[in-house]
């Protein structure tokens, strides 16, 4: 029998060896079979590598990444030694493409949710270039992720769960083509299946499936075409948010639990998915027990009496208990407060629900790198040793978010045990400090030509750039035959103090027909944080207006302004829910001879009812008047911020009764709006309301860098007269 040699063998094992232990220089990488990737695309692979001493588990390492793209259903490499350089070697790898990609197509089945354009962008799986399953996969992936995003459930292939998936995305190879489609389900119907032989459980829960809903797209359907102008399909494709404050309304109820939930498709010609609910009733007692009664425990909040009411002997069946229950859970949870319940049977005879009230033990503070926690930590309602309660947790967010001193806001708790939890208010600062801004505009401007109405604008401004609760802008409007120049500067909180301070300086010059105004003024405010009582606050503001022709005439007027505000909104710019009251008063000084001598007030209450989530009803009435003793007339007129849309009015008078009412349409966190209106007012010398105006119509707000709210929009005149013909209008600031 012939020997074999294990010389080779030892000698290929030696050099393997010495090839890890000892290395060599990686001199180059070389590529041959590359056809549609280029040799770019790869250098992150295995350019950290080359010049530096490697051995053996560098090249796997190279070979291992490449395969990782999946670009290649082969790949073989070789290491050649370079010549007249000892130790430094050259690898060669040589590779096989898999089959260029001929087309990449997106097809999007549903309401259309996120733009077309944003979802192709995030598809790494390019035409002309050799198929990858990784990148396949990838561009599946990257898809799912936008909508996750975007708040919406999304599934793909590779998920587990698909049952509360609202978006599907998958993709198909067919031969050298590849399709990814995606499917946005709408929710056609929501069904509860009750499962119990209680009567009174299923009278109670028919009481309670009237609580608990969600967007259905079957309502949708059967909709006026006119309301229909004001809704889309895409509002029934429930998000995240939208299921997960279904399910908290379900957790509100402890007569039942849920023991199934399913969907299934619809066929409709949109997709669409229908969501059954399975319940039955929790069981406390499986037959009527007579107690002496039921009492409570822990509660501290609330009395014993408030919960549960009378202490009866008598007997009690499963539903009665559960009643007890929930009435006390109801107290709670009307109030905002986050309780735990538990029953006990107590050796007296009396059943006892045992209340676990959460505390805050402290309240965390974190993201704020640049902004002074002592300039916003006022706003956070919540404080350690208050019981928890989610009506002061929203409040802090709406608090913070109306400050505008950060980017994002976001409140979570941690438990620290069944009774006590920390509370993290986490900010997010923003990325820009400073925003400046340019452009030209145009307005239409009443008797001039058509070309006075382009100005020319730019502006800087700032909120909280440095993290002291600082806010400045400057802005420069030039047009043909007017300058405006206007710098402003606030701070919240200076030094610590509780108070803030403004000021603000202005320049305005116009010339008409040969005519030259000049009217600069000045002024200076202070005024208090928001108190559970108000705001109050102080502003001393001094004008100049000086007119030119063939004589000048100089007019000085110092003012000084008290005001008193509270309110509850929502949001400054655009409030959907909330009112405020508002009660101010002037007192004009003269400084010239021309100067005004008066006094003058205003008072305004706005009420904001939320219909939806998306819908309000927001009325403001608003009232001023001066009282002139002499000097340059100080007058109001319905215009800006305080008009009746839509009608034209260039009577100006010393008292002025505004009413303005309208249905407003927003997207949470959107920055525009759309809204139906109509406003009545009256301007006048004297109470006598008889020249009411009204109009009727349609406004389109829109929250832009430069001009913070633009609102635009067009309104019919009701009265006097009804008239036929469209008035549009432009407005610059908030709602109210």
């Amino acid at each position: 029998m012939r020997k074999t040699s294990v010389l080779p063998i030892l000698t290929a094992l030696f050099v393997f060896i010495s090839s890890i232990l000892f290395g060599f220089v990686l001199r180059d990488v070389q590529f041959e079979g590359l056809k549609t990737i280029s040799k770019n695309e790869l250098v992150s692979v295995y350019g950290a590598y080359i010049g530096k001493d490697v051995n053996m588990y560098a090249i796997e390492d190279i070979i291992s990444q490449l395969e990782e793209f999946g670009y290649f259903k082969d790949i073989q490499y070789v290491l050649e030694d370079v010549p007249g350089k000892e130790n430094e070697k050259v690898l060669v790898i040589k590779v096989v493409e898999n089959e260029p990609v001929s087309q990449v197509s997106l097809e999007i089945a549903g309401p259309g949710l996120i733009a077309k354009e944003t979802l192709q962008s995030s598809i790494t799986l390019q035409e002309g270039k050799a198929f990858s399953f990784v990148k396949f996969w990838e561009s599946i992936s990257n898809i799912a992720k936008i909508y996750s995003d975007n708040g919406y459930i999304a599934a793909t292939p590779k998920s587990q769960d698909k049952t509360f998936a609202f978006v599907y995305i998958s993709g198909r190879v067919d031969g050298n083509s590849v399709l990814f489609k995606v499917t946005e389900y709408v929710l056609y119907d929501l069904e509860f299946e009750v499962l119990s032989d209680d009567e009174q459980f299923k009278v109670e829960f028919k009481n309670i499936e009237k609580e608990l809903s969600l967007p259905k797209y079957k309502d949708y359907e059967s909709k006026n075409p006119l309301l229909k102008i004001f809704d889309s399909p895409k509002n029934y494709v429930p998000n995240l948010q939208k299921l997960q404050e279904f399910f908290q309304s379900i957790s509100r109820y402890v007569y039942f639990k849920i023991v199934d939930i399913s969907t299934s498709e619809v066929d409709l010609n949109i997709p669409a998915k229908k969501l059954v609910v399975t319940v039955t009733d929790n069981t406390v007692v499986s037959q009527p027990v007579h107690l002496k009664g039921i009492k409570t425990k822990g509660n501290t909040i609330f009395s014993e009496k408030e919960l549960v009411g009378e202490t009866k002997e008598g007997t009690y069946t499963n539903f009665d208990i559960l009643k007890a229950v929930q009435n006390t859970k109801n107290k709670y949870d009307k109030a905002g407060y986050y309780i735990n319940l538990n029953l006990e049977i107590g050796s007296d005879g009396y059943l006892y629900i045992i209340v676990s009230e959460t505390k805050i033990r402290n309240v965390k503070i974190t993201g704020n790198e640049r902004t002074k926690t002592y300039v916003f930590d006022d706003l956070i309602a919540v404080k350690p040793g208050d019981y928890l309660n989610r009506n002061q947790l929203q409040v802090t967010y709406i608090e913070l978010k109306k400050s505008n001193f950060f980017k994002d806001v976001n409140l979570n708790f941690e438990p620290v045990d069944k009774d006590s939890v920390d509370i993290v208010v986490n900010v997010l600062e923003k990325d820009k400090k400073f925003d400046f801004q340019g452009g030209i505009t145009w307005g239409p401007v009443k008797n001039k030509p058509w070309y006075e109405g382009f100005a020319g604008i730019i502006s800087l401004s700032s909120t909280n750039p440095f993290g002291y609760g600082e806010n400045f802008s400057v802005s420069l409007q030039k047009a043909l035959s007017t300058t405006d120049l206007s710098l402003n500067f606030g701070i919240r909180k200076p030094f610590e103090m509780p108070l803030s301070i403004s000021s603000s300086i202005s320049f305005n010059q116009e010339t008409q027909e040969g005519t030259t105004t000049t009217k600069w003024s000045t002024s200076a405010g202070i005024s208090t944080l928001k108190l559970p009582i108000g705001q109050f606050s102080l502003t001393a503001n001094y004008s100049e207006t000086t007119t030119s022709s063939t004589t000048t005439l100089t007019t000085k007027t110092m003012a000084l302004t008290g005001s008193y505000v509270y309110e509850t909104l929502d949001n400054l710019y655009v409030p959907m829910k909330g009112y405020s009251f508002t009660l101010s008063g002037t007192k004009y000084f003269p400084l010239s001879e021309q100067g005004s001598d008066a006094i003058s007030y205003f008072a305004e209450a706005t009420y904001h009812l939320p219909l939806s989530e998306t819908v309000s009803l927001a009325s403001r009435i608003y009232n001023a008047q001066v009282i002139q003793t002499s000097g340059a007339p100080v007058n109001f007129s319905l215009a800006g911020p305080y008009q009746v849309r839509g009608v034209k009015s260039e009577e100006k008078g010393t008292v002025l009764v505004l009413n303005n009412n309208e249905i407003r349409f927003k997207e949470p966190e959107q920055i525009f709006y759309f809204s139906i209106f109509y406003d009545l007012g009256f301007i006048g010398q004297s109470y006598t309301f008889d020249n009411l105006i009204s109009s009727a119509g349609i406004e389109l707000g829109l929250v832009l860098p430069m001009f913070g709210l633009v609102r635009f929009g067009t309104g019919l005149q009701i009265l006097p007269a009804f008239s036929p013909n469209f008035n549009t209008y432009f407005i610059l600031g908030q709602t109210f």
